[in-house]
């Protein structure tokens, strides 16, 4: 598709017409500034642009991919009822202390300010009581005053108190052992653009693409992935896992503790996208939401069978056992080879030799803030009985054949 014509390109059509239709006007005279005839060429050019831009602008603003800024937030919003995510504020908890035992009770009000060493400001969520005799910690939810991504706090980085606490000693102290979270710019042109490309594909409600979109629609989440939980035989029990990721799921955590600091923080988030999820969810199933990062692990098998055993029913719930302990790993947890082998010890018409893992070859350790994940499609088997074939497609996502 051409452009809109510019300026220059208006000016010398301009100038072309004027020199076919009067002979006695030469090209110079057009193109010389400050000519009588340059001057009207190139102020109908000028016009003539204005509108062109105009057009270009109205243009622009009916297409998703070329809309920008307050035009695209209407373009989304007329089209598909949604609206930019905001910034949003991190959140958080405030450990407070006293050197000695606090001589009486006194209150921690909200909105308390507090300050880390940088000038970033937060306010206390709640109000809490300091009892007689505790030298602490009392743990308060906190809360950024602004938003934005800058306004996230490292552990130990929220360190004095810049309001007033009545009756507070003055020796009390406060401190995040724990990394804030949550905090994000407003969405950009390009995320907003994302969503809703994908409003039609999640319209429905209840799919798994729909609990990641609702997820996405919670500001500060990055990512998201669901997975459901599956029976010995591969079947959906319900439950589902949903992981999320925020822009600093790596960056502010403890990496020195197992499991991470961060992750018990991470709660606040979880507890927000759990929210957002009320009207997608389908009644009756359950959704767990973790805070990390995922790693999708395809693994193969090689399998042996009991005499009379049903080669691929076997197959199957080895595969689906496989994956519900894969699942079933919390954040920073090590795929165990010898665990999942375990496993398939005990799954029916297995002739289990301790050799079922043919890939990983070992161990699978991921980061603290990873978390290892499978499905039935990453899980392949082979027979190792060349007279026990798997036969290949006897069940919806088909799995690997060895014929010999």
């Amino acid at each position: 598709m051409p452009d809109f014509p510019k300026f220059g390109e208006l000016f010398r059509v301009g100038r072309d017409e004027a020199l076919v239709r009067n002979a006695k006007i030469s090209r110079e005279m057009v193109e010389r500034e400050g000519t009588d005839a340059n001057i009207l060429v190139a102020s109908s050019a000028a016009m003539a642009d204005e509108v062109s831009g105009q057009l270009t602008d109205l243009d622009a603003a009916l297409f998703l991919d070329s809309a920008v800024g307050q035009v695209l937030d209407r373009l989304v919003f007329d089209r598909y009822g949604m609206t930019r995510k905001p910034a949003a504020a991190a959140i958080g908890s405030a450990n407070f202390y006293t050197a000695t035992a606090a001589p009486a009770t006194f209150s921690i009000p909200l909105n308390t300010l507090l300050q880390t060493a940088s000038g970033v400001q937060y306010l206390t969520s709640e109000s809490a009581v300091y009892p007689a005799g505790s030298a602490g910690p009392v743990v308060v939810a906190v809360r950024s005053a602004k938003a934005g991504a800058d306004q996230a706090a490292k552990i130990g980085t929220i360190t004095s108190i810049a309001g007033q606490i009545s009756g507070s000693p003055a020796n009390l102290t406060v401190r995040n052992t724990l990394a804030t979270t949550g905090a994000d710019d407003a969405e950009q042109d390009d995320a907003l653009r994302a969503r809703a490309r994908n409003f039609f594909v999640t319209a429905r409600r209840g799919t798994m693409k729909a609990l990641e979109a609702a997820a996405l629609n919670v500001p500060g989440v990055r990512q998201a992935v669901a997975f459901e939980y599956i029976d010995g035989f591969g079947r959906p029990t319900r439950s589902v896992q949903l992981v999320v990721t925020d822009a600093f799921t790596e960056q502010f955590a403890d990496y020195s503790t197992v499991p991470p600091l961060y992750q018990a923080q991470s709660q606040a988030i979880s507890a927000n996208v759990v929210q957002a999820l009320a009207d997608v969810r389908p009644a009756g199933t359950y959704v767990r939401v973790y805070v990390a990062n995922v790693i999708l692990q395809p693994m193969q098998l090689t399998l042996a069978f009991t005499a009379g055993a049903n080669v691929n029913d076997s197959a199957l719930a080895a595969r689906a056992a496989v994956v519900a302990y894969v699942n079933g790993l919390e954040p920073g947890a090590t795929l165990s080879a010898s665990a999942l082998l375990s496993k398939l010890q005990n799954v029916a018409g297995l002739a289990f030799t301790g050799g079922e893992l043919l890939s990983p070859v070992g161990d699978v350790v991921p980061q603290p803030l990873q978390v290892i994940r499978a499905s039935l499609a990453l899980v392949s088997a082979v027979a190792a009985q060349t007279d026990q074939p798997i036969v290949t497609g006897s069940n919806p996502d088909s799995y690997g054949a060895a014929l010999g």
